[in-house]
């Protein structure tokens, strides 16, 4: 009986398309199919299962089928989260290629490797036990939509596929995510691959496991990018791999156990840039005060052409902007470049040579070269330095009111 009702229904809906979008609904997911390919519908194994577009239904999983006055969008998701209940929209040319398990607020998606296109996979709604995991073999974009989701049992957000992830959020939005308390995960928001900010939007993250943000390769913020919050974070604010683009928007960070932007080197040294850090232009405000720890720190050279960064720098040790190799500060176009800091604290672990670490405004272990900008450090404290060079003090031009300490 229910075959025959869902043929009369199917043939019914078919005869009144026109430039609509079939919708066909298995629990919480649904499949989205264009009205050109209605019209193709292959009944199987008996007429237990229903054919469209290459994606096959079981018939007794079809809870209706419906017509939306909306144009058929090709290569997307879309995730509404509603309390405990998340709600999947896939259109119907990449479905066949997705594996779609939704439990309760939970939604995982793999994509198979013959998927060789770009989904963009829209976020959206409210869930305080929820999460977000996708895998795959190629690059996608991430539109973060006013999206409130926190996970009490992971990674609010955990992207796996390892490519290129466009993370959109649209100017006018707020995402703000968090996670659980004691968890095994690395961060609130994960991404195994390479995430590039776009839009005016702003995130706002809590870390309440480790991280609040992690990435295990580059990260790139790109011009007309809107700003990120870490309001808290066990770890760092910002963990990365290989390297940090900042090419505009902002970035807060405050309340973190470690350090505020920390880009570390990968397992392979021949990776672009390893280890490095080019802020170009936008502005970075950061609170630590945790002992010895960072504001923003790399295992390779720091260069900064432009934008502003303000840091107020307390505890034992800890170190407004400390590079593993070189720093460059310079304005090369029309962005002033502006460092500005307060530094107080004195040593940590002092007599240990292994462990002991004094307070620095800056900390080069390499050579630093300054040429154009402004530079304002003020740094308080028994040892405290303003700047602290292992390697070569080089000036050229810009204005610096405080000590430069150098080996050479």
């Amino acid at each position: 009986m229910k075959k025959a009702i869902l043929l009369w229904a199917v043939f019914s809906l078919v005869a009144h398309l026109s430039a609509q979008t079939l919708k066909v609904h298995c629990g919480q997911v649904i499949t989205t199919i264009p009205a050109s390919e209605a019209g193709n519908m292959v009944y199987s194994d008996g007429g237990t299962a229903l054919t469209i577009m290459g994606n096959t239904f079981a018939v007794n999983e079809i809870d209706s089928i419906t017509v939306a006055r909306s144009e058929y969008k090709t290569a997307t998701m879309q995730v509404r989260y509603a309390g405990n209940t998340a709600y999947v929209t896939i259109s119907g040319d990449v479905a066949p290629h997705m594996a779609i398990t939704v439990s309760g607020a939970d939604v995982s998606v793999v994509a198979d490797a013959l998927l060789q296109s770009e989904v963009v996979y829209e976020l959206s709604g409210t869930s305080s036990d929820g999460s977000f995991f996708m895998d795959g073999e190629y690059k996608a974009t991430l539109l973060l939509d006013n999206l409130a989701l926190t996970n009490m049992r992971g990674a609010a957000i955990d992207i796996q596929n390892g490519k290129r992830i466009k993370v959109q959020l649209p100017t006018g939005t707020t995402t703000t995510l968090a996670d659980g308390v004691g968890g095994t995960h690395k961060a609130c928001f994960f991404v195994n691959g390479h995430p590039e900010f776009c839009g005016g939007g702003a995130l706002v993250l809590t870390g309440n496991t480790k991280h609040a943000f992690a990435s295990d390769e580059y990260t790139l913020l790109e011009p007309d990018f809107g700003s990120i919050t870490v309001k808290k974070a066990v770890g760092d604010g910002m963990n990365i791999e290989q390297y940090f683009r900042m090419q505009g928007g902002s970035i807060s960070i405050s309340n973190v156990q470690g350090d505020g932007i920390d880009v570390k080197l990968t397992n392979d040294p021949a990776d672009e840039d390893n280890g490095y850090i080019f802020i170009e232009a936008g502005s970075i405000d950061l609170q630590v005060a945790a002992d010895d720890v960072k504001g923003i720190k790399c295992d390779n050279a720091m260069t900064i052409t432009g934008g502003t960064i303000t840091a107020l720098v307390s505890g034992l040790g800890t170190k407004g902007i400390s590079t593993g190799t070189d720093l460059v500060i310079s304005q090369t176009g029309s962005t002033p470049t502006l460092v500005r800091m307060s530094v107080t604290g004195t040593t940590y672990m002092p007599g240990d040579a292994d462990l002991e670490s004094k307070c620095r405004g800056i900390k080069v272990k390499g050579n630093f070269t300054f040429n154009g900008g402004t530079i304002d450090i003020a740094a308080t404290g028994a040892k405290a330095k303003a700047i602290s060079v292992d390697g070569s003090y080089t000036y050229v031009s810009g204005s610096i009111n405080c000590a430069v300490d150098a080996n050479m």
